[in-house]
C-alpha cells in the first residue's frame, strides 16, 4: 500500500471514529419512587445511581428539563438568606450541596452532592436530587449543559426477560401518596398485552410495594388424570399454589403453609402433593395432576388418594358388610374415597399397590 493511500485510509478511519464519538448522546432519567437516577447513552442505560428525593411536603418536580449549568465545588446560598440572617456556605465538608451542582431548568432545582450521605435512599431534600459526592462527580464528567433530564413518578415497572421470557413486575412505594399505582398496573398490562394474571396475588404485591423485582403471578389451568378441573393454580415467584376451599379444612401440619389472596386460600404445590399423594407435571399450558390407582395383585380396585399417609380408594363395592360400619370418607372432585384398611384384611393391605399410570 502506498504511503499516500495509507494516509487517506488513516484519515477516513479517524473521521469515522470522531463521527461515532460525536454521535454519543447522553440523557438522564430519574424515577422518584425508585430513588434512582439512570444515565443513558444513545438510548441504552449505562449507569444507575441511588438518590435522595424531596419530602412529601417539598416534593421533587416531575417533568422533562435540561441541565442548564454545572458548578464544581459550589457555594451554597440558603433560600431567603438575608431575611433569615444566614450567610452563604463555602465549598467544604459542611456544604449541603456537596462537591457538584448540576442546575436544572426548573428554577431553584438541581442534581447535587450532599454533606449527609445517610439521606441517600430517602425522601429528605427540599425537592432537589441528592447523590453521593463520588457519584455526582462521575456523572458531572459525562453530561454536558443541555443534557435532557426526565423526572418521572412511576411506581410500577414491568418487563420481560429477553432470555427466559419470564414476566417481571417491580412495584415501588407510593412515596407521595398519589394513589396511581393500581392505574399504572392496569395501563402497563394493557400496553404489554399480558393476560392470565392472577389479580388477587398481584394486588398483594401492590400492597407490599417493596421495590423488588417479582415474577408476575399467573393463573394456570389444572387437570387431574387428564380431566380439566374447575379451578386454577397460581404461579407466583418460583412457587406454584393450589386453592383449598377453606383454611379450617387443611390439617394442622399444613396450616403454616396456607397463604391467602383475596377471599381464597392456597397451599404450595409440594404441600398439596404431600397431603394428597398426587404427582404432577408442569406443562407449558397448565398444571397436570396425576392421581394413583389402587391394585390388589392384578385386580383393579379404583382411583386412590394417599391422604396424610393413609390410603383411600374410591367406590363402595369392595367388600360385603352384614353389619353397618362407621368410617371416615373423603370426597374429592365428585368421587367418594374410603379407607383401604376398612375393607381389606391386614394380609391384603400388604399386597395393595398403587400405580400412577392406569394399567390396561
Amino acid at each position: 500500500m502506498s504511503k499516500k493511500l495509507q494516509e487517506i485510509t488513516f484519515t477516513v478511519l479517524l473521521v469515522l471514529s470522531l463521527s461515532f464519538a460525536a454521535a454519543a448522546e447522553y440523557h438522564v432519567v430519574i424515577n422518584i419512587p425508585a430513588f434512582k437516577l439512570w444515565l443513558y447513552q444513545n438510548g441504552i442505560p449505562i449507569k444507575s445511581y441511588p438518590i435522595s428525593i424531596g419530602t412529601e411536603l417539598n416534593p421533587s418536580v416531575v417533568g422533562e428539563t435540561r441541565i442548564i449549568n454545572k458548578v464544581a465545588n459550589p457555594t451554597y446560598y440558603p433560600p431567603n438568606a438575608a431575611a433569615r440572617g444566614l450567610t452563604p456556605i463555602p465549598p467544604g465538608p459542611d456544604n449541603p450541596v456537596g462537591t457538584r451542582w448540576l442546575g436544572l431548568g426548573f428554577a431553584g432545582y438541581g442534581i447535587h452532592g450532599t454533606n449527609n450521605e445517610n439521606s441517600i435512599g430517602s425522601a429528605a431534600s427540599s425537592g432537589c436530587i441528592r447523590m453521593y459526592n463520588a457519584d455526582v462527580e462521575e456523572l458531572s464528567e459525562m453530561v454536558e449543559v443541555g443534557t435532557v433530564v426526565k423526572i418521572m413518578y412511576q411506581t410500577v415497572i414491568m418487563e420481560e426477560d429477553p432470555l427466559l421470557g419470564t414476566k417481571i413486575v417491580t412495584i415501588f412505594p407510593d412515596v407521595y401518596k398519589q394513589g396511581s399505582s393500581l392505574a399504572q398496573l392496569q395501563a402497563e398490562l394493557e400496553r404489554l398485552g399480558w393476560e392470565g394474571v392472577h389479580w388477587p396475588a398481584l394486588l398483594g404485591l401492590l400492597q407490599e410495594a417493596d421495590g423488588q423485582p417479582q415474577l408476575l403471578p399467573l393463573e394456570l389451568p389444572v387437570s387431574l388424570n387428564g380431566n380439566e378441573l374447575d379451578l386454577v393454580a397460581v404461579k407466583a415467584g418460583e412457587q406454584c399454589y393450589l386453592p383449598v376451599p377453606a383454611p379450617h379444612l387443611v390439617p394442622a401440619d399444613f396450616q403454616d403453609e396456607v397463604v391467602q389472596w383475596g377471599e381464597q386460600h392456597f397451599l404450595p404445590l409440594q404441600a398439596y402433593l404431600d397431603l394428597t399423594g398426587l404427582r404432577h407435571e408442569q406443562m407449558a399450558d397448565g398444571l397436570r395432576l396425576i392421581g394413583p390407582y389402587a391394585y390388589l395383585g392384578r385386580s383393579y380396585l379404583g382411583k386412590a388418594l394417599v391422604y396424610q399417609g393413609q390410603i383411600y380408594v374410591a367406590g363402595t363395592g369392595h367388600a360385603c358388610q352384614l353389619v353397618p360400619q362407621q368410617m371416615t370418607a373423603l370426597t374429592f372432585w365428585g368421587d367418594v374415597y374410603f379407607p383401604a384398611e376398612h375393607f381389606l384384611t391386614d394380609q391384603a393391605l400388604t399386597d395393595l399397590r398403587l400405580e400412577w399410570e392406569k394399567e390396561d
